[in-house]
C-alpha cells in the first residue's frame, strides 16, 4: 500500500486549486478592465492623442504600471509564494526572430489602430463600435494563425504541456 507524502496532492486538491485560480483570475480581470476604463484608456481618442504625442497621458499610465509590477515583483519574490501558494516563476527565454515579428506587427496594429488587445475589450464593452471591429479582426487574426500552424508545421513538432512545462521548469 503506498502511503502518501508531503508532494502527494490530496484528492480533490486539483480541482479547489484551478477555482481558486478561476476566481483570482476573474477577480484581476474585472479589477483591470475597471480600471482600464476608468483611467481613459479604452477611449481611442486618448491613444491616438498620446501616440501622436499631442498627450503625455498614455505614456504616464504606462510608467505607472511598469512601477506598480516592479513593486509586485518584488513583494511576490520576497514571499513564500503568489496568492495561490504557488512559486512565482519568471520565464527566461532568448529572444527569437519570431518575438521580433510579433513585436512588430503588435506595435503596427497599435499604431495603425490606436489600440492593443486589452484596450480593445474595454472600447467593446463600453460600447465602442470600432473597439468590436478590432477585437473580431484580432480574433480572426488568431483563427487565421492557429490555421497557419496547423498547415505549415508536424503535429510533433508542436509544442506539448509537458515540453512547455519542462521548459518553464528548466528556465525557473
Amino acid at each position: 500500500m503506498n502511503r502518501p507524502t508531503g508532494t502527494d496532492r490530496q484528492p480533490g486538491t486539483a480541482r479547489r486549486t484551478a477555482v481558486r485560480t478561476g476566481i483570482v483570475a476573474g477577480a484581476v480581470g474585472v479589477a483591470f478592465g475597471f480600471l482600464l476604463t476608468a483611467s481613459g484608456l479604452g477611449d481611442y481618442y486618448t491613444i491616438h492623442n498620446g501616440l501622436l504625442l499631442r498627450d503625455p497621458y498614455m505614456y504616464l499610465m504606462i510608467g505607472s504600471a511598469m512601477a506598480t509590477t516592479f513593486v509586485g515583483l518584488l513583494v511576490l519574490r520576497r514571499g513564500r509564494g503568489t496568492w495561490l501558494g504557488g512559486r512565482l516563476t519568471l520565464p527566461r527565454n532568448r529572444i527569437q526572430r519570431r518575438h521580433i515579428y510579433g513585436g512588430a506587427v503588435f506595435g503596427i496594429g497599435f499604431g495603425l489602430g490606436a489600440t492593443c488587445p486589452g484596450m480593445t475589450v474595454a472600447m467593446v464593452a463600453t460600447g465602442g463600435l470600432y473597439g468590436l471591429v478590432v477585437l473580431v479582426g484580432l480574433l480572426l487574426g488568431l483563427w487565421l494563425r492557429g490555421r497557419v500552424e496547423q498547415w505549415g508545421t508536424p503535429v510533433t513538432a508542436l509544442p506539448t504541456r509537458q515540453h512547455l512545462a519542462d521548459t518553464a521548469a528548466r528556465d525557473a
